[in-house]
């Protein structure tokens, strides 16, 4: 059994010689059954709130495949920015492909240039090396 608001403010308690101060227990049953009237209606606000957040989320989903159906059975057309815009991407891929070979043979170029100078200092020494 569930309690709502009324139950706790009209439980009712017996009199017992050293029991509880009755006007503090009532006044306290107040206090608690007002809280709960209070988290009560902000449930029910909320579960309303949540079932039309459900709905919406179902009429989105309804548009959204509507609108899915509707350009999938509508062919892309070719326009001069898609050609622009595709043209873009294919050249900056392009440059991008490029850079990284440049890059590469940069680096190839500066070692052949280390190997050049080492083979120009072992000939040096081999001439300065005397013959037996």
């Amino acid at each position: 059994m569930r309690f709502n608001h009324l139950d706790i403010l009209e439980q009712c308690f017996r009199d017992k010689i050293f029991g509880y101060h009755k006007e503090d227990v009532d006044n306290f049953l107040h206090l608690v059954a007002e809280d709960f009237k209070e988290m009560t209606e902000e449930l029910d606000l909320l579960e309303k709130k949540i079932d039309q957040k459900n709905k919406d989320i179902d009429k989105f989903n309804e548009e959204a495949d509507h609108k899915s159906k509707a350009t999938k059975n509508k062919p892309t057309e070719i326009t001069p920015e898609l050609i622009k815009e595709k043209a873009k991407k294919i050249l900056n891929a392009a440059r991008e492909h490029a850079n990284q070979h440049k890059k590469k043979a940069e680096h190839e170029l500066s070692n052949l240039k280390r190997e050049i100078e080492k083979l120009k200092e072992e000939k040096k020494n081999l001439a300065e090396t005397p013959k037996q």
